[in-house]
C-alpha cells in the first residue's frame, strides 16, 4: 500500500466546492444579460440554453464549465425563478441558438458566416 494515498472525504468535498465556486466566478453573464439581447421570456432563453448545452455535450465540451443555474426568490411576489449564469463561450452559444426572429441572433449568425466565408476566399 506504499503507492496509495488516502484523502479525507471532507477535504475532497471542500476541494469540489472550491472548484465549483471557481467555475461559477468565471460566468459573468446572467439571465438578465440576455434580456438586453432580445430574449424577452424565460421559455425562449431556456430553449436556447438547452440547445447550447447539447452542442457542448456533442462536441465534448464540459457544460458545467459554461452553464449553471440557480433559483432566485422574490419574497414580495412569493415566486421562485430559474436564473442562468454563463461563461463568455456559453453566452455566445446561447445567442447563436436564439429564435430566428431575434435580430441579435440573426446578426451574430450572419457575421460569423461572413467571417468564415471571407477566410475561405
Amino acid at each position: 500500500m506504499a503507492g496509495l494515498t488516502l484523502f479525507d472525504a471532507r477535504l475532497l468535498k471542500a476541494l469540489e466546492a472550491f472548484e465549483e465556486a471557481f467555475d461559477f466566478s468565471r460566468m459573468p453573464y446572467s439571465s438578465r444579460s440576455f434580456a438586453h439581447y432580445g430574449f424577452q421570456d424565460a421559455y425562449t432563453l431556456h430553449k436556447a440554453v438547452n440547445r447550447a448545452i447539447r452542442i457542448c455535450k456533442n462536441l465534448g465540451v464540459e457544460p458545467r464549465k459554461h452553464f449553471r443555474y440557480y433559483y432566485a426568490i422574490d419574497l414580495q411576489k412569493h415566486e421562485a425563478s430559474r436564473e442562468w449564469r454563463v461563461s463568455k463561450l456559453g453566452f455566445y452559444l446561447v445567442l447563436c441558438n436564439g429564435e430566428p426572429e431575434n435580430p441579435y441572433t440573426g446578426s451574430l449568425q450572419l457575421e460569423l458566416l461572413r467571417k468564415v466565408l471571407d477566410e475561405l476566399g
